[in-house]
């Protein structure tokens, strides 16, 4: 087996002609704009200091970047705008940077005291973290503002019972049921409610009238289906569960908590990106843009296997296989990430395991241009 010609892209060796073909193989989309500087203008620490900031903004997706900049220059002109903090906060926990949003959205609490999105959030991320005395205390802050508001007396519910209080649950739950009759939800955290109280035949008459407001809603026919086997119901028990895999898992009715997923950047754009930094032979902005991705979305198949492509072209094939191999655990019905780990494989010396991904490669797809491009380098070593 011979080694290609010695070439270098942006500095780093190629490794074998595939690893370079695979940029083109992978496809890249040009033109998107340039990050820039992280933020031009520092504002007076003495009025803005406690304003939470990403200190390497401009390695970070040029999009999200240039958003964050926009909401800081609002945020910089007037500390004192409660909204302009909570908008910013709600930028970084579409991105997952939840220790800034928590603060945030705690200055803005203070700022902006009469709105209720500010405790919502704060509740939805304490929630998250298992703080739920918190979240209680924030969603029941967030009804005082708008009692109307019933996707927070569902939360309250929710976590009022992860913590131990099946009594106020139930109340929470109720008055779900009344603010919403046509929905599942009231319905579904009284059986609930029920079976931490060790109610069956309660539960099951709750349960079974929230599946029938919502009969593809998954989390009722799975916990209905446990229920009926409880009350000596195995058969009714195993119809439910029949149908499981075609249940769908319905998202709550919530606004506030839309807004917030409006903003998340698309992470095919991001991908798109890194792979633009790469063809340039920029590895350092692809690797983190990859990452960036795979921070926000850990099974992405795409980023994975683009970021193989990348380690592969910087000669560091062992980390280059590790991210070949886990884009086969999410998906191991495409024949790409198959190909290349072929390479990573021999690269390191485990040419027997490389072979057996390349024929898993073309058992998939027996015309796989990359795959038959290493069949013909191989047949003629």
């Amino acid at each position: 087996m011979t080694r290609s010609d010695a070439a270098t892209v942006g500095g780093a060796p190629a490794v074998w002609p595939a690893w370079g073909a695979a940029i083109v193989f992978l496809g890249f989309v040009l033109g998107c704009s340039d990050p820039g500087a992280d933020v031009p203008n520092e504002p007076d620490p003495a009025t803005t200091a406690d304003i939470p900031r990403i200190p390497n903004l401009s390695e970070l997706d040029p999009g999200f970047a240039t958003a964050v900049r926009d909401a800081l220059s609002i945020v910089d002109r007037d500390p004192s705008n409660g909204a302009a903090i909570g908008a910013l906060g709600r930028l970084y926990q579409a991105h997952r940077y939840v220790d800034q949003a928590r603060h945030c959205y705690e200055r803005a609490e203070k700022l902006d005291p009469s709105s209720p999105d500010w405790p919502y959030y704060l509740g939805f991320l304490a929630a998250s973290r298992g703080a739920h005395d918190e979240a209680a205390r924030r969603f029941e802050r967030a009804l005082e503002l708008r009692p109307s508001y019933w996707a927070a007396r569902v939360r309250l519910g929710n976590v009022l019972l992860a913590a131990g209080d099946a009594d106020g649950s139930e109340e929470a739950f109720r008055a779900v049921r009344a603010a919403s009759p046509g929905t599942p939800w009231g319905e579904l955290g009284l059986g609930k409610a029920a079976r931490r109280r060790g109610q069956p035949e309660t539960a099951a008459e709750h349960l079974r009238t929230a599946l029938a407001l919502d009969p593809a809603h998954r989390e009722t026919r799975y916990l209905l289906a446990m229920t009926e086997r409880q009350l000596g119901n195995p058969e009714r028990a195993e119809e439910l569960l029949a149908d499981l895999a075609d249940a769908e898992v319905s998202s709550l009715d919530d606004p506030m908590l839309e807004a917030v997923f409006e903003l998340v950047r698309d992470t095919q754009t991001m991908i798109r990106t890194a792979n633009q930094r790469l063809a340039e032979g920029d590895y350092l902005a692809a690797d983190r843009l990859y990452r960036e991705v795979l921070r926000l979305d850990p099974d992405s198949y795409d980023a994975h296997l683009n970021l193989g492509v990348l380690l592969g072209l910087a000669d560091r094939n062992q980390e280059a296989a590790t991210a070949l191999e886990r884009a086969i655990a999410i998906d191991p019905d495409r024949a790409d990430a198959y190909a290349l780990l072929t390479i990573a494989y021999i690269r390191t010396g485990r040419a027997e395991e490389g072979l057996r991904q390349l024929e898993k490669a073309l058992e998939i797809d027996p015309n796989h241009p990359r795959a038959r491009e290493i069949l013909q380098n191989l047949s003629g070593n």
